[in-house]
């Protein structure tokens, strides 16, 4: 079991790339381009929740209360995390989808990405971000109502109001 909950817990990895460096382009959805080289792929991950219950039969783990998971400089935060996954007939396990809900937080290098929801589908490598999203990048701020993140391309576009204030560090 110990196996399976760091395999569910390396997805946390992936959530994060949301505040990886970024680019616009202006259209009618702002489009941004992530480049998720400076990813942490080793190292141990450490989760904390004030609960955490297995369903082997619905094939879900949930995180709830506080749950914190970190890996090196990359934390995600939200009141509740579920993981869907399947288990084959060798017993091997295969993740489906990560749900972070409530107070959603992707805190990497200094950067911050916040949402009401956020999910991955792992089949098709997309990350959805909804509600209230916010991407803080030093003196660069990004801002909608649903982010839409393609992890295979590294490219995205955020749609609902969206409003960009695009600062210089450089001061």
């Amino acid at each position: 079991m110990i196996n399976g909950i760091q395999k569910i817990l390396n997805l946390s990895l992936i959530l994060v790339v949301l505040t990886c460096y970024f680019s616009l382009i202006a259209a009618a959805e702002t489009k941004i381009n992530l480049n998720t080289s400076s990813l942490e792929t080793i190292g141990t991950i450490e989760a904390k929740s004030e609960n955490l219950t297995i369903d082997s039969n619905a094939g879900t783990a949930i995180f709830s209360g506080n749950v914190e998971i970190t890996r090196g400089k990359i934390t995600l935060k939200a009141q509740k995390v579920i993981v869907s996954y399947s288990i084959d007939e060798t017993s091997n396990q295969s993740l489906k989808e990560v749900l972070a809900i409530n107070d959603v937080f992707f805190i990497a290098n200094g950067n911050l990405t916040q949402a009401d929801k956020a999910i991955y589908n792992i089949k098709d490598n997309l990350i959805e971000l909804s509600g209230n999203v916010l991407i803080n990048q030093g003196s660069t701020k990004l801002s909608g109502n649903k982010l839409i993140l393609n992890l295979n391309t590294g490219k995205g576009s955020i749609s609902g109001r969206v409003k960009a204030v695009l600062g210089s560090d450089d001061q």
